[in-house]
C-alpha cells in the first residue's frame, strides 16, 4: 500500500518546480564567510511563502514551488540586496524578472537567466558618524549672514562717504534729509524735546488772562448801564 501511495506521488513530486540562487562574488563580497549564519531568502505570495538558508558556497535553493508569482527577498543583516520577481507557470516553467519596490506588480524591469544571480546593493549602516565641528559652518546660518551684512554697512559707510564725489555727496546727503526715515526722527525729537509742564503752565495763564478781560469788560458794561 506505501508503496502504490509513492508511485502516485513521484510524479507530482518529480514535476514540482524549483528555484536556484546565488550570491556572486563583488568588491562588497569577496567570500562568502562574510555572510551571517543566520541570511536567508524568501518567495512571497498572497496565501504562501517558502523559506531556505544560505549553503557555505552561498546558494539559496527552493524546491516544491507550486505555480503563482512571488517576490524573491534576500534577508541579511549586514548587506542588502535587489528584490526579483518570480513567476512559476501551471508546467513548473520558472522566470525570474526584475523588480522595484513601491511600483506596480507589472512594471517588469530586466529577465534573469537561470540560477538566478543575486545583486547587492551594498553594506548596511545602523550608526550615523557624527559630524565635526565646522567655523564654515555658521555661514550657513541666515542670521550670521545677515549680522555681517549689517557691519560691513555699519564701518563701510563712513569710509564711503569720505571718500565720495562732493556733489554726490551733497545730493546723497540732501535724500537723507528728504527721506521718511528722516523726517519719522526729527519728530520723535521734536516729541522728546516737548516740555509738558510749560506747556500747562501757559495755557493756565492764558486761560486766566482771558477770564479777567470778560470779567473786566462786563463790570463796565454794568457801570454804564
Amino acid at each position: 500500500m506505501l508503496l502504490y501511495t509513492f508511485l502516485l506521488l513521484f510524479p507530482l513530486l518529480s514535476n514540482a518546480a524549483s528555484l536556484t540562487a546565488f550570491i556572486p562574488s563583488s568588491p562588497q563580497i569577496t567570500s562568502h564567510s562574510l555572510l551571517p549564519s543566520s541570511t536567508t531568502a524568501s518567495l512571497d505570495t498572497v496565501g504562501a511563502s517558502y523559506t531556505t538558508s544560505l549553503t557555505r558556497n552561498g546558494r539559496f535553493t527552493f524546491r516544491n514551488i507550486t505555480s503563482g508569482s512571488y517576490l524573491l527577498t534576500v534577508h541579511c543583516r549586514t548587506f542588502a540586496f535587489a528584490p526579483l520577481r518570480v513567476d512559476v507557470a501551471p508546467d513548473d516553467v520558472v522566470e525570474v524578472w526584475q523588480t522595484f519596490r513601491d511600483n506596480e506588480w507589472d512594471n517588469k524591469g530586466e529577465k534573469k537567466g537561470l540560477p538566478v544571480e543575486l545583486q547587492v546593493l551594498g553594506a548596511k549602516e545602523y550608526y550615523q558618524a557624527r559630524e565635526g565641528f565646522s567655523p564654515m559652518s555658521y555661514l550657513k546660518s541666515p542670521m550670521i549672514l545677515i549680522a555681517i551684512a549689517g557691519m560691513a554697512l555699519v564701518f563701510g559707510m563712513p569710509y564711503l562717504l569720505e571718500n565720495m564725489d562732493p556733489e554726490m555727496r551733497a545730493e546723497f546727503e540732501e535724500q537723507q534729509k528728504k527721506s521718511p526715515l528722516a523726517g519719522g526722527m526729527a519728530g520723535g525729537n521734536s516729541l522728546q524735546n516737548f516740555d509738558m509742564a510749560a506747556w500747562m503752565a501757559g495755557k493756565t495763564g492764558t486761560t486766566g488772562s482771558t477770564t479777567g478781560k470778560e470779567s473786566g469788560g462786563g463790570s463796565s458794561t454794568r457801570r454804564r448801564g
